[in-house]
This record gives structure tokens, sequence and C-alpha cells, in this order.
């Protein structure tokens, strides 16, 4: 079950455990909200060849874009979802909960405390340093060790859901298309990219 944990704050968002029992529409609602998780590096990240999450070749400002377009999306998901298919009782832990804690708990928290902050600061930023590369530029933030360490957390939960999804809907899993040692490639290969820039 995906859990978030933030110092001793600890919250189970857990999808119920349906068996097979569920509808299409079940399914698809499921799917949407995998596509909209595993299609943003915002909130699924990147892993390098010792399973950690990293950041490199992002550009914070995007992804941040990126984090407040997914709750409008997720939102709008909430929306289109049948209110018939959340039953009366066990409804807790229906889909349509699942994506409200996603927001309420761990998305909404995260963009109140640095979205303001940041993009602030990188406006600042921007106009004080205009040739200077984004990468470059990002790295000045003064509280960027705190942010990205918040930021992972986000991400660790999202990569459990996404996995949780597929096995709870059985969704295909397109995370695991891509050969690992093909995503270690191209990491490898847009930090060589990012530092060049940078030098």
């Amino acid at each position: 079950m995906p859990v978030f944990t933030k110092g001793t704050f600890n919250v189970n968002l857990g999808i119920l455990s349906i068996g097979g029992e569920f509808s299409e529409e079940d399914r698809q609602c499921a799917w949407e909200l995998y596509c909209e998780l595993v299609s943003r590096v915002a909130l699924m990240g990147k892993e390098n060849d010792r399973g950690e999450l990293v950041f490199t070749g992002e550009v914070y400002d995007q992804s941040l874009d990126s984090l407040y377009a997914f709750f409008h999306e997720a939102r709008a998901l909430m929306r289109r979802y049948p209110v018939g298919r959340i039953a009366a009782g066990g409804a807790r832990n229906h889909l349509g909960f699942f994506i409200a804690a996603l927001l309420e708990v761990v998305i909404r928290p995260f963009l109140e405390k640095w979205q303001a902050s940041y993009r602030h600061w990188w406006k600042r930023e921007c106009e004080r340093l205009p040739q200077a590369s984004p990468f470059e530029r990002q790295q000045g933030y003064p509280r960027l060790r705190e942010m990205l360490e918040d930021w992972r957390r986000v991400r660790r939960f999202c990569r459990n859901a996404a996995k949780e999804l597929t096995e709870q809907f059985q969704l295909p899993d397109v995370m695991a298309v891509e050969p690992p040692q093909l995503k270690q490639q191209w990491l490898s290969e847009t930090s060589a990219l990012v530092e060049k820039r940078d030098a």
C-alpha cells in the first residue's frame, strides 16, 4: 500500500485491494491516473544505477509547472469519474478518495511550501543572471537541498502509487518497457551535457 512519510508524519493512502471485482470504468480511471503519474518526471523522477532519485537534466521551474498541471488533471479526473462507483460503506479506500488524498496530503502541501518561494527567487535570478544557463542558475537557490529532499518524498510516493495501480487494476506496467541499461545511458549522457553546459 502507498504510504506517505515526512518526518514523524506517516499516512497510509492505500488503494483498496479489490481482487478482480472492478468495472471497466474503474480500470479506465486508474489507467488515466497512472498515465498522468508515469508521464511526468516531476512526479516520478529518475533513478540512477544505485536506485537513488536524481534531478539530472531537470529545470525545476518547468517541473513545478508540471506538478501544478497534474493537480488540475487529477481534479478533472475525479469530476469525470462516476459517483455511482463509490459504494456506501467502504468508500474511503476507493480510487476517487485516493486521488483526493494524493492531492491534499502529498501534492498541495509541497506546492504551497515551495512553489511561491522558488518562483519568486527564480524570477529575480533570471533578471540578475540572464546569461547563466538554467542548470547553473537553479543551483543557487538557498533552500535547494531541503526542497529536493521534500520532492524526493513526493516522487517515492508517486512511484509506489503507480506500482500499486498496475497491481490492483491489472494495468500494463509501461515503466518496465525501457531496458534499465538504456535508462542509465540516457541519464549519463544528460549528466555529461549538463556539466558541459555549466562549465
